[in-house]
Order: C-alpha cells, then structure tokens, then sequence
C-alpha cells in the first residue's frame, strides 16, 4: 500500500488563494483572520486531511506585563487586548500591576523575572528610573513610557500621538465658537498630558485666546476622578467662574464632568459643550454618548505585542518607537 502523500501548509494555501501566513493564523487560532477566510481554510484542512500534529508550536511561551494602575479604564482595556493577542497565538500572560505606586516597580519586575517571562511590556511606567534594575537578557517594551522619547532613544515604545490629540480636541471646541475652555487634569502631571495640554493651548492660541493659568483646572487626586470632577464642575459653576466649555484628560474627568454640569441644571451641548479623552468607558461612549479623542487601543497593543514578539524571536524590528494616531468620537457633548 502506497503511504499518503504530506499535505504541507503550502499546498492548503495554494487552494485556498491565501498566503501560508495566513493558513498558519487559522490553525493557530488567530482572531485577526476575517469569518469567510477562516472557513475556507478549515474546509480545506479537512478536505485535505492536513495533520494537526505538523501545527508548529508557539517559541514564545509566556510573557509579562505591567500597569501602573488598577483603577484605568485605559489601563484595563490595553491588559485586557495584550492578553487576548497572545492567548490567540498560544502564549500565557502574567499580569501586575504597581496600584500607583512606582516604587513597587523594581519588586514587581523581579517577581515577573523569577516567573520565567520571555519579554515584559510596560504600560504607563518609567525608564529612566528603573534602568539599572532591568534584566538584560530579556527583551522590554513601553507603552506610553513616562520618560521624554529623546531620553530614550534606544528603547522600543509604543506611544499615541498626545501633542496633535490636544490639537485635535481644541480644534473640536474652536469649530463651535468656544472661546472659553478649562481643562480639567489631575496634580500630578506626566509628559503626555504635558504635550496633550501644549497642543491645545497653541490650538486656542493662534486664534488669538491664549489660555490664562486659571483655566487649567488641577484636580487633588484625593478621591476618584469621577467625584472631584464632579464636585470640581458644580463649585467652579456655583461660584460663577466664566467658561463655555472643558477639555477633561480622561474617561473618569468627562463622566464627573458631565454629571456635574448636568446636576447644576445646565444642558449639553446647549449652555457647556465637552469634550474628553481615551474614549474606552462603555458609559462614555456607549452610554452618554460623550464626544472625545479616542485612543487606538487595538493598533496601541497590537504594535506592541508584535514588536516584543519580533525582538523575543529575534527578528529584524524597522522602528523602535511606533506613534500611533488619535481620532475624534462623535457625540453628543459637542
């Protein structure tokens, strides 16, 4: 009896009309490929009678990640899309974080280490401050480093573009006739909001409304951002500050900024208009339908992913710093 010939994954990709990556995502159950292609690759792995033994395992098998916060919707949508990512392709995630705290990073790193991680994606932390405790044999990648992108040149990160989404978010407010606005941040202010605030200002600025300092409005980071935004919006209105509109620096300023204004008996857009920033809070976007800049959270953490993967497997990586770019979320704050 003649043996069967090998179905290779070529040939399945030949039938198919389909590249052999992409019969290699199907196998590995890769989310990325679209319904229609999937099943005709299935059909043809079945009709072929391809091996499932030939399906090349994951080299990677487990990486690490670490956020600075618990309490971030953006945070926990970027954890949640990296794991996701890698659980597709067959590699464990170990997820911590530092709840703010940036001297438990050093700790934190070390614990990943001993967990026997292959690579370590940092969401929201420092370089700089941590340099020297970092393991040289294993590769690390940012995103949204705190440290200035010419501080750090030969690191790889992965950034959003905050000074042109701070353009972005002015220019919204400009289009309908804010003249007035105050940006609602927290205390403690980072280089991304720095950047995010300096593209707003030059934004107001060139069309002859430079900022006052009072219009940057400092939250005490004391409580949530829901609440003192909240509580900051109804003490600016009950003590008749001047303002037409609020540029608030993430999803938990926008939600408290809304209720606030709304519980003053004001109307939006008709007496404040709003806009925020991230745009990942289903009760944002979903539910009040809250204008803002959003965040490409997918291409922010599919970057990354793909980038620490290529430096793991020792594959040839163009660019070390990837700038990912905003859009505005139409709603019905504006």
């Amino acid at each position: 009896m003649s043996q069967r010939k090998k179905i290779s994954i070529r040939f399945i990709a030949e039938q198919c009309g389909v590249s052999t990556a992409t019969v290699s995502r199907v196998i590995n159950n890769d989310s990325s490929v679209t319904d229609s292609t999937r099943r005709t690759v299935l059909d043809a792995l079945e009709k072929y009678e391809y091996a499932a033994s030939s399906v090349t395992p994951p080299k990677v098998s487990k990486i690490g990640t670490v956020i600075v916060s618990s309490h971030s919707d953006y945070y926990h949508a970027v954890l949640g899309n990296i794991g996701i990512y890698m659980r597709d392709r067959g590699i464990g995630t170990v997820a911590m974080n530092t709840e703010g705290q940036t001297g438990h990073l050093p700790f934190v790193l070390d614990t990943l280490y001993d967990a026997n991680v292959e690579g370590l994606i940092l969401v929201g932390c420092d370089y700089l401050s941590i340099r020297e405790h970092l393991h040289s044999k294993i590769p690390h990648l940012w995103i949204d480093c705190n440290d200035r992108p010419e501080k750090t040149e030969h690191i790889y990160r992965v950034d959003s573009d905050h000074l042109v989404s701070g353009s972005m978010a002015a220019q919204e407010l400009l289009r309908k006739g804010c003249k007035k606005p105050i940006l609602l941040t927290g205390t403690q202010i980072g280089n991304r909001e720095k950047d995010r605030i300096k593209g707003f200002e030059q934004e107001f600025a060139a069309q002859g409304l430079p900022l006052a300092d009072e219009q940057i409005v400092h939250l005490p980071e004391l409580k949530s951002s829901v609440t003192e935004s909240q509580e900051m919006l109804r003490y600016l209105l009950s003590k008749g500050a001047d303002f037409d509109s609020i540029f608030a620096m993430n999803d938990a300023c926008a939600l408290g900024a809304y209720v606030g204004i709304r519980n003053s008996g004001l109307l939006i857009p008709d007496d404040l208009k709003l806009i925020g920033f991230e745009a990942v809070s289903d009760a944002c976007t979903e539910v009040l339908n809250i204008t803002s800049v959003q965040l490409n959270v997918k291409l922010i953490t599919r970057s990354a992913c793909e980038m620490l993967l290529d430096r793991i497997e020792k594959r040839p990586v163009v660019e070390k710093r990837i700038v990912i770019p905003t859009s505005i979320l139409p709603g019905q704050t504006l």
